[in-house]
């Protein structure tokens, strides 16, 4: 411990600690839609309060949880869940009410608000409130635990000190991943462009078809039940979680066993077919890759291209802006919104000829992977950046800084 800097309780250094209202103090009468919000630890983001409308409270409610309202000053903090989320309350949150996931420290003047904001918010002190929670099935702080959590407390310039110096490193690395956030953003953004170039920017060589026209089949995988199916290992069994664009994704896939992947002829698919998202993300689309000798699907549009459609091109179409909004506007049914057979035959699909649908898919897939190359840079520059706030966290409460 750096000289001059004390280990205290935090009930040593707080007016007053408050673990909030439980639950049963609420009750469904108690909201309204426009009135006095709640401060629960989804609340709390970048130690800000960002208010929810679906968690706002009456008049006469605040008055009769009167003990739970929040001051400027106060430090809100999650005692239920994501441990050590927490932010300051200011002018705009006064008067708000602490939700039940919540509790909140009003500290002596010993303490610096913001000193203690950023505390909470480091790793080192995340592991002592973890270590210190009870309960098995989520973390949790109670009234006794939070009394007797130790902090540094530095002499008061010592805190505003380190708090200046953090305050200003912090709105560096926002700057910096804001443009980081941007940038990735915009590779994203520039790919998709070129996917909706390939329809908006055709020539005469094009023919629209429907794409009944050009597919030996277009069918629905097995739609029912299928819970106790599933097997530990077998013939995959794919879902539309398991479709991204341009990729079929193995994460938490299921399976079912080789007889009955037999009786469901109609949705087993075969490398080449396109699988497309029926619920959920509508027209999302990819291509059964060859690695995938055998597999079945749940709930998927299986598109089966003729000679003249090259599946790649298909999945491109579907993916594009273009073919997500066709899609968007052939939704069916009333409580959830999916793209059926009858409306996958009806597409309409600009064709150029096949060694044409093949090129463009070869520049797609070049430009895709140098786009992917950004991204992945952009991505590792803002976790760079995380860590960066880790260390300084880190540094700053070892007395380092």
């Amino acid at each position: 411990m750096k000289n001059g800097w004390q280990t205290k309780r935090l009930g040593e250094v707080a007016e007053s600690i408050s673990t909030g209202p439980y639950g049963s103090m609420l009750h469904k009468s108690d909201y309204v839609p426009d009135g006095i919000p709640l401060v629960n630890p989804v609340n709390m983001v970048d130690a800000r309060i960002v208010p929810s409308d679906k968690m706002m409270i009456n008049e006469d409610t605040r008055h009769r949880l009167s003990k739970y309202v929040l001051q400027k000053g106060d430090v809100v903090v999650a005692r239920r869940g994501e441990l050590g989320r927490c932010a300051l309350v200011t002018e705009n949150e006064n008067g708000w009410l602490c939700g039940t996931g919540s509790c909140f420290i009003r500290l002596s003047d010993q303490v610096d608000e913001r000193f203690f904001v950023m505390l909470f918010g480091s790793s080192r002190f995340r592991e002592i409130l973890e270590s210190s929670s009870v309960g098995t099935t989520m973390s949790n702080l109670n009234h006794g635990i939070l009394k007797s959590l130790p902090v540094p407390v530095p002499p008061l310039p010592e805190q505003r000190r380190i708090v200046g110096i953090l305050d200003e490193a912090f709105t560096g690395i926002a700057t910096a991943k804001a443009h980081a956030e941007q940038n990735l953003q915009n590779a994203r953004a520039v790919f998709e462009s070129e996917l909706d170039a390939v329809f908006t920017q055709r020539d005469n060589s094009h023919v629209e078809k429907r794409l009944a026209d050009v597919c030996e089949r277009i069918t629905v995988g097995h739609v029912g039940s299928m819970a106790k199916r599933y097997k530990e290992s077998g013939i995959p069994f794919l879902r539309s979680q398991n479709v991204r664009p341009f990729e079929i994704s193995l994460k938490n896939v299921v399976y079912i066993d080789d007889e009955f992947n037999r009786t469901l002829g109609k949705s087993q698919l075969r490398p080449g077919d396109v699988a497309v998202v029926r619920t959920g993300y509508p027209g999302t689309a990819a291509v059964i890759p060859d690695t995938l000798r055998a597999s079945n699907c749940s709930d998927l549009v299986i598109v089966r291209p003729g000679p003249n459609a090259d599946p790649h091109y298909l999945a491109v179409f579907f993916n594009s802006t273009i073919g997500k909004e066709m899609v968007a506007g052939r939704l069916v049914g009333a409580a959830q919104k999916h793209f059926n057979v009858t409306a996958a035959k009806q597409v309409l699909i600009s064709f150029p000829s096949v060694g044409e649908q093949r090129r463009i898919v070869a520049s797609l897939q070049e430009f895709k992977a140098e786009t992917q190359r950004l991204a992945s840079i952009y991505q590792r520059k803002l976790a760079a950046l995380d860590e960066l706030k880790k260390s300084l966290l880190h540094r700053a409460f070892s007395g380092e800084l």
